[in-house]
């Protein structure tokens, strides 16, 4: 079978998705990923075939800007990203114009889609939840489409409106350029969250449960500590996304992390992207900074890790026994880090409970026994009980003749 796999961002969309080729690939199907260019060095680097589509879209002029203020104002609701009908009007209309926004890459994206695969006809296509491009490619090639979610948190509905339910009518012109029947975005969801971290769904979803394999990227196992412990060790992360779009936004949350730690007996780890380290201030004696090494590796001997609330840091974590602390900086991180307290796995704090005064505490509970080891231990069970990629793929054709929800 030949699998393309369809995303539209690097490396939070496209990582998910790696173990799962992976295993396609080890099963003997042809497997490639599609993806704008600038994604082509991540997905090569995760020894997968790369296929570069679309041609750049300038998303901040895209759109009004005051559709956009609530993503920047107020606390959104948890488990708003499937149950839409939570979220107040402000935000309901920024969620609809971050569709619509989306689909303008999509629509970036299509022809180059179209004519790659005039060549090479896929059999599936399985794309991240916010690459609309996905399902019309599937329609136009007529094979089965499978949204792979991310790892906690996934929003689905993406093709709807929030308020109507309706799929939105620029959605449905992406189809319509092509001449093919609309299919919804996410009918049909590979989902390697653990089920406990789901509130619900209020659209239609066909949820397909896959083991999380921790995937965070290429690198070497850090160097193991020299001596005995004598302090927790501390793991900090503002992600490698935030870092590459709001340098001043990691600076605020970098000294936050600091303030966090004064006085507390610890040794931390701050943890940066590929070429970051240069752009650090001078850090105090007990920072160690690790610099491209993934998350999954970095967490193995760690007692805590304090985070921005990405979903591969998150359920990295959970795979390592490690309690987080998340301090999210946007609607989507907070799903995560809502989802994530909700498991008792960890605990998120949002808006002005940020604050270092706050964020002490509740790191340092989190560095001794409590409820939230016994939450870790009964979570990462649940997650060892899910179906592994390897499984997923050994049944794809079984998983395809089922029908998607719609």
């Amino acid at each position: 079978m030949r699998a393309l796999l369809v995303t539209w961002a690097a490396p939070g969309h496209l990582f998910p998705m790696v173990p799962l080729a992976w295993a396609l690939t080890a099963a003997g199907h042809d497997v490639r990923i599609a993806a704008p260019p600038a994604c082509t060095d991540a997905i090569v680097a995760a020894g997968l075939p790369a296929v570069a589509v679309g041609r750049p879209v300038d998303l901040k002029s895209a759109g009004n800007r005051e559709d956009f203020k609530a993503w920047y104002e107020g606390t959104w609701p948890a488990g708003w990203a499937t149950r839409p009908e939570l979220l107040n009007d402000a935000q309901a209309r920024t969620l609809r114009a971050a569709t619509t926004r989306q689909t303008l890459v999509a629509d970036a994206m299509l022809d180059d889609l179209v004519a790659f695969t005039g060549t090479w006809r896929p059999d599936l296509v399985v794309h991240d939840p916010l690459c609309l491009a996905g399902p019309v490619i599937a329609a136009v090639c007529g094979v089965p489409s499978l949204a792979h979610g991310w790892e906690v948190g996934t929003v689905t509905g993406t093709d709807r409106d929030p308020r109507s339910g309706e799929q939105l009518p620029e959605y449905l012109r992406l189809f319509e350029k092509y001449g093919v029947e609309p299919r919804p975005a996410t009918g049909t969801l590979i989902d390697p969250a653990p089920p406990s971290t789901s509130l619900g769904d209020s659209l239609p979803v066909r949820r397909v449960p896959v083991r999380h394999v921790p995937y965070n990227g290429p690198g070497a196992v850090p160097p193991a500590p020299t001596g005995p412990r004598t302090a927790p060790r501390i793991v900090f992360t503002t992600g490698v996304a935030l870092s590459r779009t709001d340098t001043a936004a990691v600076t605020r949350a970098l000294a936050d992390m600091l303030e966090t730690t004064r006085g507390m007996d610890a040794d931390i780890v701050l943890a940066v992207g590929a070429g970051q380290r240069a752009l650090l201030p001078p850090l105090p004696d007990r920072v160690e900074v690790a610099e491209a090494v993934p998350m999954h590796l970095l967490l193995a001997g760690a007692d805590a890790v304090v985070h921005h609330g990405g979903a591969g840091t998150a359920l990295a974590a959970v795979h390592c026994g490690v309690p987080q602390l998340v301090l999210p900086r946007s609607p989507i991180y907070s799903e995560t880090g809502h989802r994530i307290a909700a498991s008792g796995a960890g605990t998120v704090l949002v808006g002005d409970d940020q604050h270092p005064v706050t964020a002490a505490p509740a790191l340092a509970g989190l560095l001794g026994d409590g409820p939230h080891r016994t939450a870790l231990t009964a979570l990462r069970a649940e997650l060892d009980a899910l179906p592994s990629p390897a499984e997923v793929a050994l049944h794809i054709e079984d998983l395809l003749r089922i029908p998607a929800a719609v």
